[in-house]
């Protein structure tokens, strides 16, 4: 019984690490959140421009697609280790410079904001500072 618990406990572990994504994943959610979210073409040719607006729709847009890659949730906000974990496509150590930059874009929502406000005010960060990382994170390995 001992070990039971002890592998059921194990694979509950390695299930819950995260699991970089890549090119297709990205799109395969953007498709998914133009849809759900019913995305304007003309919004979705920026967003493919990597441009986001601030406005509602696109808010919103950004808290679907950063929801379905596991970075956030709408209770606890931006999960700063699966970011950079994606960001160095799995070689993050989370006591560098490249952390503290990423968490200095999330913050914990003191404003109240709603769950696609706070959303976009992480990525809107993260796009800024770190796009060129963003964009490499999602190509395919060499």
């Amino acid at each position: 019984m001992k070990y039971l618990v002890a592998i059921c406990m194990l694979v509950g572990l390695v299930s819950s690490e995260y699991v970089i994504k890549n090119k297709e994943d990205m799109l395969s959610y953007r498709e998914a959140c133009v849809k759900e979210l019913k995305i304007p073409n003309e919004l979705v040719e920026q967003y493919q421009k990597w441009v986001y607006p601030n406005d509602a729709q696109t808010q919103c847009y950004l808290k679907c697609v950063f929801t379905k890659f596991g970075l956030f949730d709408n209770q606890s906000g931006y999960n700063v280790e699966n970011i950079h974990t994606q960001l160095s496509r799995g070689h993050a150590n989370h006591d560098d410079v490249l952390h503290g930059q990423i968490e200095a874009c999330l913050d914990k929502n003191e404003q109240g904001s709603n769950a696609c406000e706070w959303a976009y005010r992480g990525a809107d960060c993260l796009l800024k500072n770190h796009l060129k990382l963003v964009q490499q994170s999602l190509a395919p390995k060499s």
